[in-house]
C-alpha cells in the first residue's frame, strides 16, 4: 500500500535527507541477527529479503513507518532502519544509428559466444517470443512486482527489458542483429517499480540463480543505504555492471548505484553521459536491437553500453574461468 508523497526525513548513511518520499507500508532493517531471531524479540513477522556477509536485510509491515523506523533506531540489535519507498528509475536510453560490428569481436565469436556464463538482467519486461530472443539459453525468470515467474511486458511502457536483451542476447540466425555473447545463460527479472525492498530481492535472485554478471542500465534518483549494502556484497563474486547515466553530470560520491565503486560503472563518449572518478569504461555504444513483436530500433546511451560491456565480459570469462567475481580481472 503506497502512502502519498510528502517532504518527510530519513537517515542515510547516517545523514538526514529530507524530500518529497512515496513510502509504502513497511521498512527495512539491517540486522546482525537472524530471521527467528529477530522475529522474536520484535513478536512481529518479518520477511528475509537478503543475506549478508555479516548481516542480514529484513521487511517489515507497518502502517506508521516513520514511527517505527525511529523505534527501530533505538534498538542494540539494529543496524539501521529505513521506510520501504518508491522511486522513480531512469533507464538510460536515447536513439540512434547502427554502428558495424569491430572485428576483434567478429574473432573473439569464433572462440566463444558466452558458453557458461550466466547474465542476469534487471530491467522492464522481457519479449522472449521475439524472433532474435527465442533461442536464447533461458535459465531463471522473477517478477518481483507481481511475485511470479511472467517475465512478460505488460504495457506499451515495458520495452526497456527487450532492448538490453538484443544488444547481449540476439541469436546469430542470420536475420535481425546479433548479440555481443548470444550462448550465455539469461536471467531475466522483471522490476517495473523501483521500490528498495523490489531492488533488493531482485538482486537477491539474481545471486541465488547462479549470476556472474548482473546487467544494470539504470539508476535510482538517490543511491539508498539497504540497496547499497546488497551490491556491495555481492560484488565480491558477481560482476556487477551499472549505467552511468544520461544528465551530462559529474557522479558524486554515493549519489546514485553508478557511483558504488566496487561496481562496473559504464558511460559513453557523448556528451550527454555523465562521467567523473566512478566511470570504469568509455565506450562508443551506438547499435541497433530488438524491440517488442518482432521489431528492431535504434538504441544508444548509456543503458546500451553498460549492456555492451555485460555482453564483452561474458565473453572474457566463457574463455578465463578464473576471472568470475572479481571486478578488477573482468574489466582486462
Amino acid at each position: 500500500v503506497s502512502l502519498s508523497a510528502k517532504e518527510v526525513c530519513i537517515t542515510n548513511f547516517s545523514k538526514e535527507i529530507c524530500k518529497d518520499f512515496n513510502l509504502l507500508d513497511s521498512v527495512i532493517v539491517k540486522s546482525p541477527l537472524t530471521k527467528s531471531a529477530l522475529a522474536e524479540k520484535l513478536s512481529k513477522h518479518i520477511q528475509q529479503i537478503a543475506s549478508l556477509e555479516k548481516s542480514n536485510l529484513f521487511l517489515l509491515k507497518s502502517k506508521e513507518p516513520l514511527a517505527f523506523v525511529k523505534e527501530l533506531s533505538k534498538k542494540k540489535y539494529v543496524i539501521y532502519a529505513q521506510p520501504n519507498i518508491i522511486q522513480k528509475r531512469t533507464k538510460s536510453s536515447y536513439v540512434a544509428s547502427q554502428i558495424p560490428k569491430e572485428n576483434e569481436l567478429i574473432e573473439m565469436w569464433k572462440l566463444t559466444k558466452g558458453e557458461g556464463v550466466n547474465i542476469a538482467v534487471i530491467d522492464d519486461g522481457f519479449d522472449l517470443k521475439h524472433e532474435d530472443l527465442k533461442g536464447i539459453n533461458f535459465l531463471f525468470s522473477y517478477n518481483t512486482e507481481d511475485k511470479n515467474f511472467d517475465v512478460t511486458p505488460k504495457s506499451k511502457l515495458d520495452k526497456h527489458g527487450t532492448q538490453v536483451l538484443g544488444i547481449i542476447f540476439a541469436q546469430h540466425n542470420g536475420f535481425g542483429v546479433d548479440g555481443v555473447a548470444p550462448r550465455a545463460n539469461l536471467i531475466a527479472i522483471r522490476q517495473t517499480r523501483n521500490i528498495t525492498s523490489d531492488t533488493i530481492i531482485s538482486f537477491s535472485v539474481a545471486q541465488k540463480a547462479g549470476a556472474d554478471i548482473i546487467n544494470c542500465s539504470w539508476n535510482s534518483p538517490i543511491l539508498l543505504e539497504p540497496v547499497y549494502d546488497i551490491i556491495k556484497d555481492l560484488s565480491k563474486d558477481i560482476a556487477i555492471v551499472f549505467a552511468a547515466g544520461n544528465n551530462e553530470k559529474e557522479l558524486k560520491p554515493l549519489s546514485t548505484e553508478a557511483s558504488i565503486p566496487e561496481v562496473i560503472t559504464v558511460a559513453t563518449n557523448k556528451r550527454y553521459s555523465n562521467y567523473g572518478q566512478f566511470v570504469d569504461i568509455i565506450i562508443n555504444s551506438d547499435a541497433k536491437t530488438t524491440k517488442r513483436n518482432n521489431r528492431y530500433g535504434n538504441f544508444r546511451g548509456t543503458s546500451a553500453a553498460a549492456s555492451l560491456v555485460s555482453g564483452l565480459i561474458a565473453l572474457r570469462m566463457s574463455l578465463d574461468k578464473t576471472i568470475k567475481g572479481n571486478k578488477a580481472n573482468a574489466r582486462r
